[in-house]
């Protein structure tokens, strides 16, 4: 019975070796942070859809019509053995290490398979479209060398806490942009590097949450009842927190669009009766909810649709572990854009 919400692309022989060669001529270009890389990932993506059979393709366009809330690549080619090391190295030695570029390579090229973007925000990650999601600033099961009680440990996906159900920020608007604020990306793409324990990510597709709060809970939720703190990953003086915003909007493609985070929402002071108890029963009924465990590996990657769905993660027990994430963009998406190429939006 095919899944309503989460589906699987597996490559084959053929297949995972032409995402192959496509990912390494990226990487030794620079990566998606090179000017030219977007078309030349798109090109690639192109030409590898041709390869496909009709479910495969099918598969694609359920994700880019915005009607999936995960999507899990399979059956794919790395380099060379990669040893896991005893610890995890510095970031900034990680931000340029073939292996690293590979992977953000061919994460680019698979954004593109399903017709989205990749980008960056002005106002987090340094202005980079890569971001290397690992225990770099303490806080996870294990400590770091050199890390004690009295380390501050930012909330965010540098450090190792335990980041609870979320979409990705900014939290303002959702597919166009509103004032000087882009919408929040469409898709986030994750792979890993190293996962030495198998630690999952988890996903709560959403749909089924939002429609068992009932109808007046539900339109609670578009009402601008709700505030945001600022992300710890923000440049700082930038993405400054916001009242009174809503969490959730009709969007024609896919249904509906949610902003939400456990860790950084909270109820508005002048929002109404209804607002609190939809908040309430919203929260409760994600609580309740069982995430569904997605294991990356270096021949995995896991798209998540940022409007559809929640993802989080435990503690970080083994501090190796090593993710390469980027947003994307559906084409529905209309940003702020300050550079095209690579694509950078303002925040």
């Amino acid at each position: 019975m095919q899944d309503s919400e989460v589906a699987y692309l597996e490559f084959t022989q053929d297949q995972a070796d032409a995402l192959f060669v496509a990912s390494q001529s990226l990487a030794r270009l620079g990566g998606p942070e090179v000017f030219g890389a977007a078309g030349k990932a798109r090109q690639c993506a192109e030409a590898l859809t041709r390869s496909l059979d009709a479910q495969q393709q099918a598969t694609l366009r359920r994700f880019a019509d915005g009607t999936l809330s995960a999507l899990m690549y399979r059956g794919m080619s790395c380099p060379e053995h990669d040893p896991i090391p005893e610890d995890l190295p510095e970031l900034q030695g990680l931000e340029h290490d073939p292996r690293c570029l590979y992977l953000a390579s061919r994460n680019q090229i698979l954004l593109e398979l399903v017709r989205y973007r990749a980008f960056a925000f002005d106002i987090d990650n340094e202005g980079k479209q890569v971001r290397l999601v690992g225990n770099f600033k303490g806080g996870g099961s294990q400590p770091r060398p050199q890390e004690t009680r009295d380390t501050r440990v930012e909330l965010s996906s540098h450090a190792g806490l335990r980041l609870g159900p979320h979409t990705e920020a900014p939290y303002n608007c959702s597919v166009i942009a509103r004032d000087d604020h882009s919408p929040a990306p469409s898709a986030l793409i994750l792979t890993a590097r190293w996962n030495p324990a198998n630690e999952p990510t988890h996903v709560i597709p959403m749909r089924e949450v939002i429609e068992g709060l009932g109808s007046l809970h539900a339109l609670a939720l578009t009402s601008a009842s709700f505030d945001f703190t600022r992300s710890d990953c923000f440049v700082a003086g930038s993405g400054e927190p916001e009242q009174a915003t809503a969490m959730l909007q009709f969007d024609a493609n896919g249904g509906f669009a949610l902003r939400y985070n456990s860790y950084r929402f909270s109820l508005n002071d002048q929002a109404s009766d209804l607002a609190a108890q939809a908040f309430d029963a919203f929260q409760q009924r994600v609580a309740e909810t069982r995430p569904r465990p997605f294991v990356l590996q270096p021949d995995t990657a896991l798209v998540i649709n940022n409007n559809r769905a929640l993802h989080g993660r435990d503690i970080v027990q083994d501090n190796r572990r090593l993710l390469v994430r980027l947003f994307g963009y559906s084409p529905f998406a209309q940003p702020r854009v300050i550079t095209p190429d690579p694509l950078l939006v303002r925040g």
